[in-house]
């Protein structure tokens, strides 16, 4: 591979990099978003006086717990451990760790843009005459309102979770060929909510990083440029 291909890939992978870290500093406070991780890899090659970086960038998500702050909002759920909440969608149901729920006009649970929340049976219906006050979680996600069990959370999780695919802010879709499980390790916590998992300080050391390992490749692009408008200029003397 010549220097300036292997600089151009480089560049590339840094772009990846750099388009990561705006992104995950851009949803530092989303509820329940997860960052996107770049694999990052230099290898340098030295090449007369300057030299090139060859840079790798492979993009996963990071599902590490975010941390979870009150909110004193009955329907607001937190997820602890493995686990999704399901939501219903014309395009199939999307896996989110968004617990920030509320009821319709029909008194079904819903996201905050109206998707049905999926219960182990069906939608879970809070009955028009109990008040969100009056709405209990526990942490198997069992629902009562006014005392009375009116459903259960359907919580799922699966075994290569990278294979899920980001959609939204804090969403997921599963290809045809994954289908997810009932989750075992985990717990819902009611009048809470699941942060973003971003460290921004994190993030601001990658971004200088990466600021200088572009400017590093465009340099030796440069350089190698500049040698071979030299040797041309020798060979046509």
């Amino acid at each position: 591979m010549g220097a300036n291909t292997a600089a151009a890939s480089s560049i590339a992978g840094i772009e990846q990099r750099y388009a990561g870290i705006t992104h995950n500093l851009a949803n530092a406070n989303t509820t329940g978003f997860k960052r996107v991780r770049t694999s990052f890899s230099q290898a340098l090659q030295q090449a007369g006086a300057a030299g090139t970086g060859a840079v790798a960038a492979g993009t996963q998500v990071d599902f590490t717990q975010g941390p979870l702050a009150g909110t004193g909002r009955p329907l607001d759920l937190a997820m602890s451990g493995k686990g999704f909440f399901v939501l219903e969608t014309p395009n199939g149901p999307l896996y989110t760790r968004n617990g920030t729920f509320t009821t319709n006009a029909e008194g079904n649970l819903v996201d905050t843009q109206g998707r049905l929340v999926a219960g182990e049976a069906g939608p879970v219906v809070v009955p028009k005459s109990v008040s969100p006050s009056q709405v209990t979680v526990a942490p198997d996600g069992t629902v009562q309102a006014g005392g009375q069990t009116i459903g259960k959370l359907r919580v799922v999780d699966f075994a290569d979770r990278a294979a899920l695919r980001p959609e939204g802010a804090s969403g997921f879709r599963a290809p045809a060929n994954v289908q997810p499980q009932p989750a075992e390790k985990y717990a819902v916590t009611q009048g809470h909510l699941e942060g973003s998992n971003v460290n921004v300080t994190e993030e601001l050391v990658g971004l200088i990083t990466a600021s200088r390992l572009y400017e590093a490749n465009l340099k030796g692009v440069s350089a190698t440029d500049e040698r071979l408008r030299n040797l041309l200029q020798v060979a046509m003397a």
